[in-house]
């Protein structure tokens, strides 16, 4: 059972611009435009960056028709329209420190801190934002009490999560990558 399409014959114009197929079409920008470029729909490509396509309308109900009668002669490439990542960025794996080493040398690099830091403290030292300092302190990941208004975070438990399990982080902030470089060439 076939579409009239004949009321667009009588809603739009003789000559279209893609704008107005993609809304009759109900199909993405990026889509009408690889089907016009792609010739899919016959079109006159002025070249323009604006109002670049001109499409007869019946070519669109032409297509339209051929698509509701046939849809595999018109597939388009599999997840070329998704907006996701084409690509797996290869996970590189973190080089194994010393945790005991990378202690000392955090404790003798933070001696001048009082023991117990405020998130803004702990941000100065690792380079992680406040949101992050206090997801850890939520998942446990450090200790962190809180007192009247802000969380206090004793510098041992900074200290001994940044040399075990914040070494497992993929993205590192700046500030934790030279403490690294800073450990790997003292």
């Amino acid at each position: 059972m076939a579409t009239d399409y004949s009321y667009l014959l009588a809603e739009y114009p003789e000559k279209i611009s893609q704008d107005q197929l993609y809304r009759i079409c109900r199909i993405s920008k990026r889509k009408a435009t690889w089907l016009l470029e792609n010739g899919y729909i016959p079109c006159e490509d002025t070249g323009k960056k604006t109002r670049r396509f001109k499409i007869q309308i019946t070519d669109v109900i032409a297509y339209l028709t051929r698509l509701e009668e046939s849809p595999e002669t018109l597939l388009t490439p599999p997840g070329i329209f998704s907006s996701g990542i084409k690509y797996k960025p290869k996970r590189q794996t973190a080089k194994a420190i010393n945790s005991e080493k990378f202690i000392a040398m955090l404790k003798n690099k933070w001696h001048t801190f009082p023991d117990a830091l405020t998130v803004n403290d702990v941000t100065k030292l690792t380079g992680y934002c406040q949101t992050t300092v206090s997801e850890w302190i939520k998942a446990e990941k450090i200790t962190g009490v809180w007192y009247y208004t802000k969380y206090l975070v004793p510098k041992d438990s900074l200290i001994n999560y940044m040399a075990t399990e914040a070494c497992r982080i993929h993205q590192k902030s700046k500030k934790h990558i030279e403490l690294l470089e800073q450990y790997r060439n003292p």
